[in-house]
């Protein structure tokens, strides 16, 4: 699937260290960045982002995706008690051979890339 180059634009700005605010149907991008961008790119991004407005309005409206923290129950190396709430309550991790909650911020040897994006599946 291709992107719109509008919000490829959109994109490129804020790598560059522009942040984009919306005043109804005007968008405004301020930068926050450090050093000076070249000029000419710039202007050649926002021409990009104005001659698509209506698919960038869209896509600086929608809301972020809800950050994911993963806890020591998605873990394979988890053994939760078989208490009144297991993904919450004391349990025991595997790979330290400890003691720990459920909802205690899984450690980063336990997940790799990978693990942790089948922790919590996309539906």
């Amino acid at each position: 699937m291709k992107t719109n180059p509008g919000i490829e634009a959109v994109r490129t700005l804020a790598s560059l260290g522009y942040q984009f605010t919306l005043a109804g149907e005007t968008i405004k991008a301020k930068y926050y960045g450090n050093g000076k961008p070249d000029p000419d790119t710039v202007r050649a991004l926002l021409e990009t982002v104005k001659a698509h407005k209506p698919d960038v309005l869209t896509y600086l409206n929608k809301p972020a995706p809800q950050e994911r923290i993963l806890t020591c129950a998605d873990c394979h190396n988890f053994e939760p008690n078989n208490g009144s709430n297991p993904r919450q309550g004391w349990g025991k991790c595997l790979k330290r051979a400890r003691g720990r909650f459920g909802c205690a911020t899984a450690c980063a040897e336990a997940f790799s890339q990978e693990e942790a994006s089948h922790a919590y599946p996309q539906h």
